[in-house]
């Protein structure tokens, strides 16, 4: 059995990565770089089984099996291990956080990626692979808590497409069918919290289940926002629900006492910093607008190192041009077809504007219900204009070759700091800004309201059941 020692893992140069064998294919041909220290140890074991019945070879041996970690055009490769004579394999992983991951199998010779698939890596989390060939692709299905977490949440992630097809099938549209869906799911979400206690897709599920209920049960919206675990990944967005819900229940000042809990029980730096965040949008929601630089200025001072403090730099900018119901600012972008395209040229339909990074986690959960709402949606209706804050090309090009990202995709050269991000003060991606059809900022979302945006983007205007909201930031 061959055993790689991942505590000095190479780190390679890539142009993207997924389950694309293509994208995998170029990691192995650049250059390396030093690995940060990793905080996250975890264990894979298995087994390759060939089916001699085929008429080809039983042997099993050599295959590998990897673990990587996307970052612009470098990898990491946080676990690496071959198969013996009769195909098992045993790997530690170490990674520089809980998160999720790309699981690959390769060939012998080690060259040839042939399967790759989401995995997440979590402390004690150790999971078991079986692998059987010959079969195109190898079907990678691992078993633990945390991975079967993650594969119930995808199949969740399918639920609006399958609802939708119900409904057109049935002929209906009402808003009761709206309410039982958004029940519905909000629902599963909640539950498969309670299945897989603990668990990142679990965590992730239950500020997603958060984001349907918003403005349709504000009670239950903060009663369950209490429960979420300080340690969740979605902790932030979490607290910028139930603000939101607070402030519709009983006003701004509750709101900012409920901040306070969380800013108090707030397991991170990071995460109080987001909460701080949060309290500053607050006051940029009630045109407080003394206050919401003042809020910043100590956001900043308390917490020079979180990307939080450049958000708060610019809110005197935000405040003035930012917000609901301001005139959303032009940008006018080159797109990868070779297109150049206006924000100013799109009016007269609803532009969704997108920010994202290829390959982070949260995006590549959220990719699909992105891409049910462009769907949803006529494109000669609503404009979906895509920004990639990852300057590299070929990392782009790489991560969008065997995806599908309908809609027009540009490149931010100068990544966040490009004027495509920091006219919009983009921070912290994926981000969505809805902007109307008189060019009229209506709102924007982080991942976790991204079923927010598609309510309202499908449900409003005329006389619809999606209740009135104050800005949903």
């Amino acid at each position: 059995m061959a055993l790689r020692n991942v505590g000095t893992t190479t780190r390679l140069c890539v142009a993207g990565l997924g389950r694309s064998v293509l994208v995998v294919s170029l990691i192995l041909l650049l250059g390396g770089c030093q690995q940060p220290e990793p905080s996250v140890q975890s264990y894979l074991e298995g087994r390759v089984v060939v089916d001699s019945s085929t008429g080809t070879s039983d042997d099993a041996s050599g295959f590998r099996v990897r673990v990587l970690r996307p970052d612009g055009r470098r990898i990491d490769t946080l676990g690496d291990a071959r198969t013996d004579g009769d195909g098992r394999f045993r790997m530690p992983i170490a990674a520089p956080s809980r998160g999720i991951y790309a699981l690959s199998f390769w060939s012998r010779n080690g060259r040839t990626p042939l399967a790759t698939t989401d995995y997440v890596v979590a402390s004690g989390d150790s999971a078991t692979l079986r692998v059987d060939l010959p079969s195109d692709p190898p079907l990678l299905r691992p078993e633990s808590p945390e991975n079967q977490a993650l594969r119930s949440y995808q199949n969740m992630r399918a639920m609006p497409r399958r609802m939708r097809t119900r409904r057109e099938r049935a002929d209906t549209d009402g808003a009761s069918v709206s309410v039982q869906n958004i029940r519905l799911t909000s629902s599963t979400l909640w539950r498969l919290r309670d299945r897989y206690p603990g668990t990142y897709a679990g965590q992730i599920a239950a500020v997603e289940s958060l984001s349907l209920l918003e403005g349709w049960n504000d009670s239950l919206v903060v009663a369950r926002a209490r429960q979420i675990a300080p340690s969740s990944p979605r902790y932030v967005d979490a607290v910028r629900i139930a603000r939101r819900a607070e402030a519709r229940l009983h006003g701004h000042r509750a709101a900012l006492d409920l901040l306070d809990t969380f800013e108090a029980d707030a397991a991170h730096p990071r995460d109080r910093a987001g909460v701080k965040a949060a309290r500053i949008q607050a006051f940029l929601d009630s045109m407080q607008v003394e206050a919401a630089l003042s809020a910043a200025q100590q956001l900043r001072a308390e917490h020079s190192h979180s990307p939080w403090a450049e958000w708060a730099r610019r809110v005197r900018y935000e405040a003035h041009n930012l917000q609901p119901g301001m005139r959303a600012p032009n940008l006018t972008v080159r797109t990868l077809e070779g297109d150049t395209l206006s924000l100013r040229d799109l009016r007269g339909r609803p532009v969704v504007l997108e920010y994202y990074r290829p390959g982070t986690d949260l995006y590549t959960l959220q990719r699909p219900l992105r891409n049910t709402l462009y769907e949803a949606t006529r494109p000669d209706s609503v404009a979906f204009v895509s920004i990639s804050v990852e300057p590299d090309s070929l990392v782009n090009r790489a991560y969008l070759r065997n995806r599908h990202l309908p809609g027009h995709t540009v490149i931010a050269a100068q990544g966040p700091e490009d004027p495509l991000a920091t006219r919009y003060n983009v921070v912290q991606v994926p981000a969505w800004i809805f902007i109307d059809e008189a060019g009229r900022i209506v709102d924007r979302y982080r991942a976790s309201a991204l079923p927010t945006l598609r309510h309202r983007l499908l449900h409003q205007p005329p006389d619809t059941a999606v209740p009135p909201t104050v800005p949903t930031r």
